[in-house]
């Protein structure tokens, strides 16, 4: 039994682009539905996982394609083949290295500054303890914290 469906090629194609779709939105959606650090991370890990991530797995169809055309007898094949590899490279190479990035910039933010600890409840929050002593200030200072630090801090005011 072919695991291909009998569906014309455009078809599939379609079907194909819809699944990666729903994929990609469900990555999106656990990242923007909270103003948590941690399911942000989780979602760009999805993408920049080595060998199991979408770049990775996206990376990978770019080359397969261009492999296969190597195959392909046309004058422009070879040309064809060059831009897939620098789009395979741009894929997770480029694109990669920004996501990298971004995970340093944000891994921080995971370390609660009371406790020192690591953990995925840390937000980055105005000091409940400044708030809790002057609501009418705005220029409190951000800090990541956990809950529990959190709420301690609101308690020693």
């Amino acid at each position: 039994m072919s695991s291909t469906p009998n569906l014309p090629l455009d078809e599939e194609l379609a079907a194909a682009v819809a699944i990666v779709r729903i994929g990609l939105d469900r990555i999106r959606d656990a990242a923007a539905r909270t103003d948590q650090v941690a399911p942000h991370l989780d979602a760009l890990r999805a993408l920049r996982t080595p060998e199991t991530g979408v770049l990775a797995v996206l990376s990978d169809v770019i080359g397969t394609i261009g492999v296969s055309l190597t195959e392909v007898d046309h004058d422009d094949a070879e040309r064809a083949v060059e831009q897939l590899d620098e789009a395979q490279a741009y894929a997770e190479d480029y694109t990669g290295q920004r996501i990298d990035r971004a995970l340093q910039l944000l891994d921080p933010l995971l370390i609660c500054k009371e406790c020192g600890q690591k953990k995925d409840d840390v937000r980055v929050m105005a000091d409940p303890f400044t708030t809790a002593l002057d609501p009418d200030r705005d220029d409190h200072e951000q800090m990541p914290l956990c809950g529990a630090c959190a709420t301690a801090r609101f308690e020693e005011s």
